[in-house]
């Protein structure tokens, strides 16, 4: 069982984009700076507060989740009770088909919007609560529904009235998370190995989604077979490499897709007889013929 919460009355104005909504304690498992930490509202019984989104800040439940996450970062939301029961449903509206669920860039004004439940009704002994994360940047709706009535949830009896709330049917408190990117373009080179035997590598990570990236260099004083070329990640991949116009250095040219966020690496090993410090010629990256990161200078090994 658990014990009861000591209430605080909250005053004030929540504003901004999100709101977090909601009343009293929690349990149970069941999207650049990220404001991760969470946020938790108490307040009085018998007091509820309309806000500007015609949202309701009601007097039963106590609700902790956070106000901003980074896209794929895995995030809770709890929401405890001290009487009846209490469910979690997100938002979504439907799209012109009528059939296709559309749950980003929602508010809790949004007309026509409507719940499904991913958490069902918890009892007041346990709480409420589920882990998720957003694919997508976006604000994303949820709300608590809480109920009145124990249901005999606490297997007291249905004549025992310990868990029913002074109140009847269903409080529901509407909130909102926003995602977004995290993530900042960057372009990076390493060399490994600067010997006969060569290694360099690069790292590519895109804040935006690009299709027909171009990652593009030399390696310096080449002579032998063809470098091994290993990427990893990205779709639609291609590779070439080739000595243009009898130049004694080596091209590489990777192209593809990359999506946003993700992270690509292309290493490249090669055997070489010549001496030198410097084993490549610097690397650029593009996009639509236009650079997306500042070009990468030779490389060479520390």
């Amino acid at each position: 069982m658990k014990t009861t919460l000591t209430r605080t009355l909250i005053a004030g104005v929540l504003t901004a984009s999100f709101v977090i909504i909601a009343c009293q304690k929690s349990k149970v498992p069941d999207l650049p700076a990220s404001k991760s930490e969470s946020t938790e509202i108490t307040k009085a019984p018998t007091t509820n507060v309309v806000l500007e989104n015609s949202s309701l800040l009601t007097d039963e439940v106590t609700l902790t989740a956070p106000e901003q996450v980074n896209v794929n970062e895995s995030f809770n939301i709890t929401a405890a009770i001290d009487c009846g029961k209490v469910a979690i449903e997100r938002g979504y509206i439907l799209a012109a088909d009528g059939i296709t669920k559309i749950y980003k860039n929602l508010s809790c004004s949004t007309e026509n919007l409507q719940w499904e439940s991913i958490v069902n009704f918890q009892c007041y002994t346990d709480d409420a609560s589920w882990n998720g994360s957003f694919a997508e940047p976006g604000s994303y709706v949820f709300q608590t529904k809480h109920n009145g009535n124990d249901g005999n949830c606490d297997g007291k009896g249905g004549q025992d009235k310990t868990g029913e709330c002074g109140f009847n049917g269903n409080q529901e408190s509407c909130f909102v998370i926003q995602a977004v990117n995290s993530c900042t373009t960057s372009f990076t080179g390493k060399a490994f190995e600067c010997g006969t035997h060569r290694v360099a590598e690069y790292t590519f990570t895109s804040k935006d989604a690009l299709t027909g990236f171009k990652i593009q260099g030399g390696l310096t004083n080449f002579t032998g077979a063809n470098a091994i070329v290993t990427v990893n990640h990205g779709s639609n991949i291609t590779q070439w490499q080739g000595t243009p116009g009898g130049s004694s250095n080596r091209i590489i040219k990777v192209e593809g897709d990359i999506a946003a966020c993700e992270t690509i690496t292309i290493r490249i090993e090669w055997n070489s007889t010549n001496s030198g410090g410097i084993i490549t010629g610097s690397w650029s990256v593009k996009a639509n013929s236009v650079d997306v990161a500042p070009e990468v200078a030779g490389l060479t090994c520390n």
